[in-house]
């Protein structure tokens, strides 16, 4: 069937949501069943990174296999099994991004439910084993993390050259991104230059402009054609200024996920980066606390109001709303086929409308 095909009077769900759920998935549940099983053959008792692994893919909205389907889109007609081993990596990589990044950060929540270094030391705990509950925690993540990178490596190596050039100068940005993000808030830097660069390629590449990009050489192109990868690049910057935005002003129990502690950190987000220019002196002060054992919770509170009243919270929300209108534009004025322009508008608006 073609990626956008209909039959007339019936609803149907998006052919991104049907891949997802039809081949993707299954594809996924085969995969780590099958990574169990050899778990089991080599003698391991236990497979519990593999089976934890398998139930954190479960929650995801499957962003980047989306993004990779439409990218295919452009220039392809169906699905076929390269394109759904691109999709299974590009879920994994994401999974290996999370579950590390939330041990580099010490959270506690992820998705609505204890982040997995925090269900691993709860099982230690059920169980009165032996030993550090919280150190197994972490080992026990950075493992699954470790799992998810090796599974994506092996199943990228299977795909045809193009398509794993596309793979590894996406896992480059990816590792780029996450050391500034690291850097940058142990230095206190507050540049815009190094937060946008910080934003575009910890998360917007690999989130919007890789997965495209792959799909796109998968279906034979040589490259995602210019006016998409700025459509990429764009909708990848206001998917990361929603997400700095929540972790600030969301209500956690909407989100799942746990607000303050980009501030607390004093991460190089641009939210900050506009808040060193637009704070008055009370705020410059308490953001110049930020990442230091004296930034107290009721500092954050009161940071987070200041970040409203001086306006920096209004400028970041009108440059993700302002690169989604650019970018649906830039789809609009495309030679693309049926169906595709309006498919990467309702993506963009769901990638960056997330709730509060």
């Amino acid at each position: 069937m073609s990626p956008v095909a209909r039959q007339p009077g019936v609803v149907q769900a998006p052919a991104d949501a049907v891949f997802v759920a039809e081949q993707l998935r299954p594809y996924l549940e085969d995969l780590l069943a099958r990574e169990q099983a050899a778990w089991t053959e080599q003698g391991a008792p236990w497979p519990d990174p593999p089976a934890a692994l398998l139930a954190y893919l479960a929650d995801g909205k499957a962003l980047r296999p989306r993004f990779c389907y439409w990218g295919h889109a452009i220039a392809g007609e169906g699905t076929g099994p390269l394109l759904v081993q691109a999709a299974a990596a590009l879920e994994l990589l994401h999974a290996f991004a999370l579950i590390h990044d939330d041990l580099m950060d010490g959270s506690d929540t992820r998705r609505g439910r204890p982040a997995l270094h925090r269900e691993f030391s709860g099982q230690h705990r059920a169980h009165g084993w032996a030993g550090d509950p919280d150190g197994y925690g972490r080992s026990m993540a950075l493992l699954t993390g470790d799992l998810a990178f090796a599974v994506a490596s092996r199943i990228a190596a299977g795909l045809p050259g193009p398509a794993q050039r596309v793979w590894r100068e996406m896992v480059d940005e990816l590792v780029i991104g996450q050391f500034l993000d690291l850097a940058g808030t142990a230095r206190q830097d507050r540049s815009d230059a190094v937060a946008r660069t910080t934003t575009l390629l910890k998360s917007g590449r690999y989130t919007v402009t890789g997965p495209l990009r792959l799909g796109a050489v998968l279906a034979g192109l040589d490259e995602l054609p210019s006016d998409l990868a700025r459509y990429g690049d764009l909708v990848g910057e206001a998917f990361q200024l929603s997400d700095d935005l929540l972790g600030v002003f969301g209500d956690p129990r909407r989100t799942g996920k746990p607000v303050g502690e980009d501030l607390a950190a004093g991460k190089p987000t641009q939210l900050l980066a506009c808040a060193a220019d637009l704070l008055p002196p009370h705020g410059q002060a308490l953001l110049a606390l930020t990442g230091t054992p004296g930034f107290s919770r009721s500092d954050i509170a009161e940071l987070t109001d200041e970040l409203i009243w001086c306006g920096a919270r209004d400028h970041v929300e009108r440059k993700a709303r302002g690169n989604v209108e650019a970018a649906c534009a830039l789809v609009d004025g495309a030679a693309l086929p049926p169906g595709v322009a309006a498919a990467l508008r309702s993506l963009a608006t769901a990638a960056t409308d997330r709730h509060r």
